[in-house]
């Protein structure tokens, strides 16, 4: 019983750690240790023999606990939910833990945990890309409040941060269980060698970065654009989708922008679901909101406008039918979308483009043909709910030959390899626009927006962010916050921003760092099953 209260306690303390680590609390050095307590459950069953069992128990209890510490807020948006998403990832982060377990108890070698850190990215990187993605504690967004400690994003994204974070824990454990085999000089060397290298130099080295850009952009004739972002604060439980019709939402937004317009302004972003009512795609002209965006762009003839909107489209006679098709009584079949228009004010055509990135459970039901009968549970983390349609790849909008706004549908902006899509089709500003006002005055909202500055570090772009309840502002290419509304109150941010047309290495080379913890992952795996390779010690 002594055991496992001290195990049962181990696990906790992980939980805690990670939770008072991440933001918005964010005592980040926490981070540094969280797993140790972790490792050293996986230590102590494999040398007192307790059974993998043991580990799967209280490896669980560490990641259910640190998913409801960190996420809790989802339970305002679904109750039956949220218990969903806290069970299944939490399940899914003990599977690197068991790998590596398995590998120990194999190899009888409970100290050797770089396996683990491969498998944790490995994990990362399947996370990013299958049906039940859920990326909100990749844990390299941990860093987010702190953009000053990781401008070498720039080069690694966020995996990048997952693997320090996992790196320092390993070498704290190491030097914990040596403790007592070293002498006093040879402590401090190891220590000082711990503390320097590894928890020092990557601070050091995004000074430099930070101070070598800096000087680089002090050194160029930025060209620079007058982005107004617009909050126009109406509940969405209670007026966006009920008691406010379309037609007022409209035009309380309008009014906003028109309060705080001036001749500079050359770009209005409108939040994610601005325009609701399901707006007709092949018919966009006549429809009443977008008659009345089209007349405040008369007043305003030099200001493009993009906006988040609910929309569908129906398909003609011959067109390919998506899977995530709906009918009308007629029989004539139709597709429902989260979309961003953009109102240019030198072309005529609108350009669209479908939220590609869905939230499971809401606007996506992951491996729908097995899990129908979970529908009912969805989570209100977007705007339109049921299975929507997309686009395969992103859009990019142009409002002159700098000028050149992604499109970012909300959840979408979590997933950094993707924004880099948009870089790659000539973005120079990235534009966030989501509805957070599911989740009440939680810390959601307020992660969701720091997350933005990962994405600007890792493109260097600015970023534009509108939403619709809060917090709406604008994140500079260093990753700091500028300017951000206050939650609950309606607003209007104006600001002028540098638009870049380089690509970081990031942008370059993607989640090459996840791609190689799989590989090196796969490698293990296969010495796991077959007796072959694992003799050979990469790290």
């Amino acid at each position: 019983m002594q055991t496992h209260a001290k195990l049962i306690g181990l696990s906790i303390l992980t939980a805690l750690l990670l939770t008072l680590a991440w933001p918005p609390i964010g005592i980040f050095p926490l981070a540094f240790v969280a797993f140790v307590p972790l490792f050293l459950i996986h230590f102590l069953i494999i040398e007192q023999k307790l059974g993998t069992a043991w580990l799967v128990l209280y490896g669980f209890i560490t990641f259910l606990l640190f998913n409801i510490g960190t996420t809790w807020w989802v339970w305002n948006a679904s109750a039956g939910g949220a218990v969903m998403a806290f069970v299944l990832n939490a399940l899914l982060m003990v599977l690197p833990l068991l790998f590596i377990h398995k590998l120990a108890i194999k190899q009888n070698n409970p100290t050797k945990l770089w396996p683990f850190i491969w498998a944790w990215l490995a994990f990362e990187y399947f996370h990013f890309r299958w049906d039940g993605t859920w990326t909100w504690l990749t844990l390299g967004n941990l860093f987010s409040g702190t953009p000053w400690l990781i401008q070498w994003y720039e080069y690694t994204g966020v995996a990048g941060g997952t693997l320090w974070i996992l790196w320092v824990n390993k070498n704290i454990f190491h030097w914990i269980l040596a403790y007592n085999q070293r002498d006093k000089q040879t402590r401090f060397k190891t220590a000082f060698n711990l503390v320097f290298f590894k928890l020092f130099a990557p601070a050091f080295l995004s000074f430099y970065i930070a101070n070598q850009y800096q000087a680089q952009l002090a050194s160029a004739k930025r060209i620079t654009t007058n982005v107004m972002v617009v909050q126009p604060n109406i509940d969405p439980y209670k007026e966006k989708f009920g008691q406010m019709s379309a037609y007022d939402q409209t035009v309380k937004m309008l009014e906003i922008a028109e309060a705080n317009m001036d001749s500079t302004v050359e770009l209005i972003t409108f939040p994610e679901t601005a325009l609701v009512g399901h707006l007709d795609e092949r018919h966009l002209n006549q429809e009443e909101t977008m008659v009345l965006i089209k007349q405040f762009m008369q007043k305003h003839p030099n200001v493009g406008i993009l906006t988040g909107a609910d929309s569908y489209k129906e398909f003609l006679p011959g067109e390919k039918v998506s899977e995530t098709a709906r009918s009308f009584e007629n029989g004539v079949r139709y597709d429902v979308y989260n979309t961003a228009f953009f109102l240019s004010p030198t072309d005529s055509a609108i350009g669209v483009y479908h939220k590609s990135k869905l939230v499971p459970g809401v606007e996506r039901l992951p491996f729908s043909s097995v899990l129908k009968y979970v529908e009912k549970y969805a989570i209100d983390l977007g705007g339109t709910t049921g299975s929507l349609g997309i686009d395969e790849e992103p859009s990019v909008f142009t409002l002159n030959t700098m000028v050149k706004p992604a499109p970012i549908i909300c959840y979408e902006s979590i997933f950094g390899e993707y924004v880099t899509q948009y870089v790659k089709r000539g973005a120079t500003l990235l534009c966030i626009v989501t509805n957070d006002g599911w989740w009440g005055n939680t810390p959601g909202y307020k992660q969701h927006l720091s997350y933005a500055s990962l994405r600007a570090i890792e493109t260097r772009r600015f970023v534009a962010r509108s939403a619709n309840t809060g917090i709406s502002g604008f994140v500079d290419d260093l990753g700091n916050i500028t300017q951000q509304s206050k939650w609950w109150v309606p607003a209007a941010l104006k600001q002028k921003v540098a638009l870049n047309t380089q690509q970081t290495f990031y942008v370059k080379h993607g989640d090459y760092i996840n791609e190689f913890g799989l590989l090196l992952t796969l490698y293990f795996f296969i010495g796991l099953i077959t007796n072959a390779g694992i003799k050979i010690k990469p790290w």
